[in-house]
């Protein structure tokens, strides 16, 4: 059982699961007697599971970006513990706030075609256990196709990005992302995700893409990482790079 679930875990992180199989995985991780080498994946599975549950009120969610958005300097996080507090708590500001965004859709439903209708249901939340990642990944990508993203789409990427518990549909959604660099919910997104992301993929394409678009804010955060050791050295050295330029770039606006 455990080599079949290894196999299904590879295909899994290639998004190239079925809806039923990753609905075997969740079942799976669930349980109390998981092998000690699938530990890791086990936490993972019922952290993102945990945190679809919980669902913040509008005025709690507006209290948190309120307390965010007054502090100027980011706390180093510590422990993992603290990261992982952290990072639960700006999921459910996205998660919240998607809600808000998705909820409108109604109203502008007439002007929706059906592939726009139908990339917007796959990337619900509430759909979240109806869609194999290759169904989100291709909903991510088409969302590129589109001129601009409307505020709906975009909130959906950025909750997609942050919560999305396969990283490859993450890594999509960050992509996706970029492609509305003018946006500036898309941009606050990104950076945003900097703050709470512990895979390094997912690390180094946020800070390539915060890179390209020379998000000058992002350069904080980026100086964050590359002084965290418990970032892995690739990450570290790829935000210290990162930090460099955009602080150039700061030197060269304000001269």
């Amino acid at each position: 059982m455990s080599h079949a679930i290894e196999k299904l875990l590879e295909r899994y992180y290639e998004g190239e699961t079925t809806l039923e199989e990753e609905c075997e995985l969740r079942e799976f991780f669930q349980k109390d007697d998981i092998p000690t080498h699938l530990q890791l994946h086990a936490e993972q599975f019922r952290y993102f599971a945990k945190s679809r549950t919980q669902q913040p009120s509008a005025s709690t969610s507006y209290q948190i970006v309120t307390r965010l958005n007054a502090q100027s300097k980011v706390r180093p996080l510590i422990s993992w513990g603290l990261r992982i507090a952290a990072g639960v708590t700006l999921l459910l500001v996205g998660f919240a706030g998607g809600l808000m965004y998705t909820n409108r859709t109604s109203e502008k439903s007439g002007t929706d075609n059906a592939e726009v209708t139908a990339m917007k249901n796959a990337l619900r939340f509430e759909q979240v256990n109806q869609t194999s990642a290759s169904e989100r990944i291709q909903a991510v990508n088409q969302s590129v196709e589109l001129e601009q993203a409307d505020a709906d789409i975009t909130q959906m990427l950025i909750n997609t990005m942050n919560f999305d518990e396969n990283v490859n549909v993450r890594l999509a959604a960050c992509q996706a992302l970029s492609h509305f660099e003018d946006e500036p919910l898309a941009r606050e997104g990104l950076i945003q995700s900097l703050r709470i992301q512990t895979d390094p993929n997912v690390q180094l394409t946020l800070i390539e893409i915060l890179v390209s678009i020379k998000e000058k804010r992002a350069a904080e955060e980026m100086q964050r990482l590359a002084q965290n050791k418990e970032v892995m050295d690739v990450v570290r050295l790829k935000a210290k790079e990162g930090f460099t330029h955009l602080t150039q770039l700061n030197k060269k606006s304000a001269s």
